[in-house]
């Protein structure tokens, strides 16, 4: 009787969170402005990636990011400080549909990846939070946070190796101002980090500084217009199952990073309204599909600086990098290396807000049902199990959080009362 007594307050307590420590409040709103450039250096690296691969205009990709992540904010209240980036999800389908149909083609398909999240927003909200607390619990949102930054930790070495030296000086220099600097400065590690390891760079002649020089000064993004096309339709909208599953880990990250439970207030629902508008519209200007950014929110629990005011701004930088391609460009050369040193830190980061939601919720590991789900996601995350459905790439995210969602509904010993 004692054991189901305490079953059932562990799972009373799921949705807790404890208040995390927000450091906004310590700057000035011009601070904070400049504070935002983090956020836009941190997703810069795997945010253009998409387009260089597939094609897209990197500067129409820079402002759609930016305008789609101001639109999520206003959608979601000012509650949630997520920034939108690129979807990897959507690589393998747009370079297929570019190649048969055309990429202003594919931007239909992109518009109806954004229909279909506000879709699946819908039906979240006629369900209702409770629901939703039911099928994603502690148990199975803290592995999956885990997992997000673990499945990118390979991404990480294999960019810092490149040259381990530039990326121990970028690392190096982040923890040291993270752990020991004082007052603004301590909030800076990003910033001061890629400077330190830029700098490095050109020591060991890494750089090529020629793309800058030949680069304008100011420019208009490569807007592109969509045209709807079945072929393009069916090759990418169906990509958004992928996406949809890595904005509820990403989401649910945020959540326990700011120690806040998003799923009541402002609601899942309402993340899916913001990222399904924020997507319609890069679609119509020819960007990317777009996702919440783990890389963020490494920022934000590197720096304990919350405000979604901070991010906005970061959103803002990326608008206006978008129409200046001399900055663009300047950005573009910092080395992988360099990238690769900062994201160490930042994925470990979100891999350990995994462990922390595991910890603060008191998921009780006695319980054979609750190591079950959790041994499942970690294992089928972390060792890579992937499939594809057509042109439809299915991560080991995705196997492994629908794998967890399964098993904590069938499993008995998990029903709240």
């Amino acid at each position: 009787m004692s054991d189901v007594k305490e079953e059932k307050e562990v799972m009373d307590n799921d949705a807790d969170f404890v208040a995390a420590s927000d450091l906004s409040s310590n700057f000035s709103k011009g601070q904070q402005v400049f504070l935002g450039f983090q956020h836009t250096l941190a997703m810069f690296g795997a945010c253009i990636l998409v387009p260089l691969l597939t094609g897209l205009s990197v500067s129409a990709t820079l402002f759609a990011v930016g305008a789609g992540t101001l639109i999520f904010h206003f959608m979601t209240d000012r509650k949630v400080p997520a920034f939108l980036g690129s979807s990897f999800a959507f690589i393998g389908p747009l370079i297929i549909a570019g190649e048969q149909v055309g990429l202003r083609a594919a931007q239909g398909g992109i518009i109806l990846a954004g229909i279909t999240y506000i879709i699946v927003g819908y039906l979240m909200e006629l369900a209702g939070p409770e629901k939703v607390k039911r099928v994603f619990p502690p148990v199975v949102t803290g592995p999956i946070i885990m997992i997000i930054g673990l499945s990118l930790a390979p991404v990480g070495i294999d960019m810092a190796s490149g040259h381990w030296g530039v990326a121990l000086i970028t690392l190096g220099t982040a923890v040291i101002v993270n752990i020991w600097g004082k007052g603004m400065i301590k909030v800076l590690p990003i910033v001061i980090g890629l400077a330190a390891g830029y700098l490095g760079s050109l020591a060991f002649g890494l750089i090529e500084t020629a793309e800058v020089a030949e680069a304008s000064m100011v420019g208009l993004p490569g807007f592109t217009l969509p045209e709807f096309n079945s072929t393009a339709l069916l090759l990418v909208g169906p990509a958004a199952i992928v996406s949809i599953v890595e904005h509820f880990g990403d989401v649910l990250a945020i959540g326990s990073t700011i120690g806040k439970d998003i799923r009541k207030d402002p609601g899942i629902p309402r993340t899916f309204y913001g990222g399904g508008l924020a997507t319609i519209l890069s679609g119509f200007v020819g960007g990317p599909s777009l996702t919440t950014y783990g890389e963020n929110v490494g920022v934000l629990a590197l720096t304990r600086v919350y405000a979604t005011f901070v991010v906005s701004m970061g959103a803002v930088w990326a608008i206006a990098l978008a129409f200046i391609p001399k900055i663009e460009a300047a950005i573009h050369t910092i080395p992988t290396p360099v990238i690769g040193g900062i994201s160490v830190l930042l994925y470990g980061m979100i891999a350990a807000v995994g462990v922390r939601t595991v910890v603060e919720n008191r998921v009780n590991f006695t319980k054979s049902r609750n190591l079950i789900v959790a041994s499942v996601i970690l294992v089928l995350g972390v060792g890579g199990v992937g499939f594809e459905i057509g042109d439809i790439e299915f991560s080991a995210l995705v196997i492994a959080a629908v794998s967890g969602v399964v098993l904590n509904l069938i499993l008995p010993g998990g029903e709240v009362a």
